[in-house]
């Protein structure tokens, strides 16, 4: 008698912590969907956008989702830290902290774009352009991946290459303001070619 007690209870401990686990998965997937269903809105509006203003106000709130866009608390505090510490110029311990942030959110495409950000501060444009792949991979539309790439193409001489990611670019996010290099790349293809 206390024997089937006892694996009653047990089973519907058990059939409970599975029922728990698949709300938990549902939730986390539904969470996602949402996240994601609201940047392709916004990604929407932006390419289709004709006001710079309102284009601007979708361009803050798709970095809004992309900064914070941990799968804990936790992640996306130590992306704000990781901000802070980039902003006020110490490089190496960002580039720790989002190394470390990409490794636990392997699916986040920011703490990756962060790390490609502070190779291209620190002139490791190889380096960069690697991590801009990768966040790509991730995040096709990332429009700031995309600019820091026409950047590293200017650098190294690359123009024609500069002047097919700013066209990609601007197919994402029609102004964004990097297209205001196009007159300065095509010069220095002009240049280059004579």
């Amino acid at each position: 008698m206390i024997y089937n007690s006892a694996k009653n209870t047990f089973y519907e401990l058990f059939t409970l912590n599975k029922i728990f686990t698949i709300l938990i998965v549902i939730f986390i997937n539904f969470s996602h969907n949402s996240h994601s269903s609201e940047l392709d809105n916004l990604f929407f509006k932006l390419k289709q956008s004709t006001n710079p203003i309102l284009a601007m106000d979708y361009e803050a709130k798709i970095w809004n989702l992309w900064l914070n866009n941990g799968s804990t608390k936790s992640s996306n505090s130590q992306m704000q830290k990781g901000l802070e510490l980039l902003q006020n110029g110490k490089l190496d311990q960002a580039l720790l902290l989002f190394k470390k942030l990409s490794k636990k959110e392997p699916v986040w495409a920011e703490p990756i774009n962060k790390i490609a950000t502070i190779k291209f501060l620190q002139g490791d444009y190889i380096g960069s352009i690697n991590d801009i792949k990768l966040t790509l991979k991730l995040e096709p539309r990332h429009f700031g991946a995309i600019s820091g790439l026409v950047q590293i193409n200017i650098i190294l001489k690359e123009y024609k290459q500069a002047l097919k990611n700013l066209d990609y670019v601007l197919k994402i996010h029609p102004f964004i303001g990097i297209k205001k290099l196009r007159p300065y790349i095509q010069n220095l293809l002009k240049k280059s070619s004579i």
